[in-house]
């Protein structure tokens, strides 16, 4: 079952949005103090052998699970106070739990599950940073890859963009020793098949 951590109270629909989390088969996690959860799954998370691990451990019983009466709030009176230090706790924790493939922003490089990270060309990274802004697996057309490098669809040459998706994938096997799971989508474009992160 997915766990659902609430941040915030949505305007309008408070009273809602539980019942319908719990419809649609979450699981909510009642959190009082989120900087506080948040540093005892780093705690939990630094004591696992393997994220597996973690789904049969302390962190899906750390704090109750409800559906009514949701507490919302950080540790501080202040939650503007805390903001920066809550975005530091949640990046961490997404790194841990999902470390997955990891678009650099500053360097230009491309960090595969394992840990090796590989630069990037300019124009590589463009057409990586296009599938860390959609869904999984879900298709880039050649059309949205040629806007997106600044060039005229119709008179563009097609076979530079295969090049392109060639070279990275023997980059990747190359450098990283893994296969780039950059797919080839049949007549809709391409796809990224697991989790691509932008780390700013």
């Amino acid at each position: 079952m997915t766990h659902v951590l609430l941040l915030g109270r949505p305007t309008g629909i408070a009273d809602n949005l539980a019942s319908i989390c719990v419809n649609e088969g979450y699981k909510l996690v009642d959190v009082s103090a989120v900087i506080s959860y948040c540093r005892q799954l780093q705690s939990e998370l630094g004591n696992a052998k393997s994220p597996a691990a973690l789904l049969r451990g302390p962190i899906s019983q750390a704090l109750p699970a409800q559906s009514r009466d949701l507490q919302y709030g950080l540790d501080e009176a202040d939650p503007s106070s805390c903001t920066e230090e809550l975005r530091q706790c949640i990046v961490e924790l997404a790194r841990q739990l999902a470390p997955g493939w990891r678009l650099s922003i500053r360097d230009h490089r491309l960090q595969a599950p394992s840990g090796i990270s590989v630069p990037l060309t300019s124009l590589e990274f463009i057409f990586i940073k296009m599938f860390a802004l959609v869904e999984i697996g879900e298709p880039v057309s050649r059309k949205q890859i040629v806007k997106a490098f600044g060039e005229d669809y119709l008179s563009y040459d097609q076979n530079r963009i295969d090049t392109l998706v060639r070279r990275l994938r023997q980059k990747f096997t190359a450098r990283a020793g893994i296969r780039l799971p950059l797919n080839t989508e049949r007549v809709r474009g391409f796809s990224f098949g697991e989790p691509l992160i932008i780390d700013l």
